[in-house]
């Protein structure tokens, strides 16, 4: 029999325990995101816990649940900007999936994941920003160190330790990507995010090095004139994009840094009459999700069914509870064809 409705805020563990016919420790089990475990029970069990919980209208004390296990009931994405839609896509496959173990998503818009992490407790956090902060991997190390949680390193310079890492380099990408349009184009030009922390770094930007590199190792003049920069932000990249199509001496074909501001490119050329791939082509560096195409498919290198892979690789160690070692998960890259090359 369903228990007389309580408010909120007085139902306890132990009421959802009894409501399901269940013992307190079972239902801790399920509702604290630990349904992984053996301990749980069936997924019968686990259906009962989960639907006396909602029926008595049960909201767990995440700050005693992080105290009692170390856990604090949801997983961190540190994405570092929300102007991305490769990081926006990430977050909704990351949510989905761990929504389907009781986990919350919260997400970091900002560089300060250090900060933020030596004082959470997560079930797992996910960091992209490793490379590009002073100190990054050594972070890494201490937050590793004392986080009770899971960890997850975006990274190419560090290998597993208590953590996972996942190995996905840009850098022979940028490179074909060059290969395939200076194939076809006299010049070819590159589209670079400005740092936010050093407005005139652009240049010392390790894609943007990856990219000249590409140049003088195709026996090309390198040559700051190729590179244009624009400021972390999708409107800014608009802004930037614009002009630098509007000039006579637009260029013809671009190798962008970023997924978004291969977006404000293609964007910018539509809205001034430029057809790709005839007058401009496009390559950017790293997934476009589809639902940020404004104007069809953009041609990019990537890594194939990404957003799913990653979303396993984190949630899996978010739910984990055996101390497993770190494990290294390589993501290679590959090119997808849009309609801005003419492949």
């Amino acid at each position: 029999m369903t228990s007389p409705l309580r408010s909120h805020s007085a139902v306890t563990l132990a009421d959802v325990a009894r409501e399901a016919g269940v013992s307190t420790a079972t239902a801790s089990f399920v509702l604290s995101g630990r349904d992984g475990s053996t301990s749980s029970g069936s997924p019968a069990t686990k259906a009962k816990v989960r639907a006396a919980a909602e029926r008595l209208g049960y909201v767990p004390n995440r700050s005693a649940q992080a105290m009692r296990t170390g856990r604090g009931g949801g997983i961190v994405l540190a994405l570092g900007t929300l102007a991305d839609p490769w990081g926006v896509a990430l977050a909704r496959e990351v949510r989905d999936s761990a929504l389907e173990h009781a986990l919350s998503t919260l997400v970091l818009a900002d560089e300060r994941w250090y900060e933020y992490l030596s004082g959470a407790s997560p079930d797992c956090a996910f960091i992209t920003g490793v490379d590009f902060v002073d100190d990054g991997p050594a972070k890494v190390q201490r937050l590793a160190s004392g986080l009770a949680g899971g960890l997850v390193a975006f990274s190419t310079l560090m290998e597993p330790d208590s953590f996972d890492v996942i190995h996905s380099s840009a850098f022979p990408a940028i490179g074909k990507a060059y290969r395939k349009l200076r194939a076809r184009h006299a010049r070819v030009h590159f589209m670079a995010r400005t740092p936010r922390d050093n407005p005139d770094g652009a240049l010392a930007a390790p894609r943007t090095r990856a990219f000249l590199d590409a140049v003088a190792a195709a026996g090309d003049e390198p040559s700051e004139g190729l590179v244009c920069a624009a400021a972390p932000g999708a409107r800014e990249a608009h802004h930037v994009a614009r002009d630098w199509l509007s000039d006579t001496r637009r260029p013809t074909a671009v190798v962008v840094s970023t997924g978004y501001q291969a977006v404000a490119l293609h964007t910018a050329a539509n809205e001034l009459g430029l057809r790709c791939p005839d007058d401009l082509e496009i390559i950017s560096i790293g997934d476009v999700p589809e639902q940020s195409q404004l104007y069809g498919p953009i041609s990019y290198y990537g890594v194939r069914d990404v957003f799913p892979r990653m979303a396993d690789v984190i949630v899996s160690r978010a739910t984990d509870r055996t101390g497993r070692p770190g494990q290294l998960y390589r993501f290679d890259w590959e090119f997808f064809p849009g309609a801005t090359t003419a492949d």
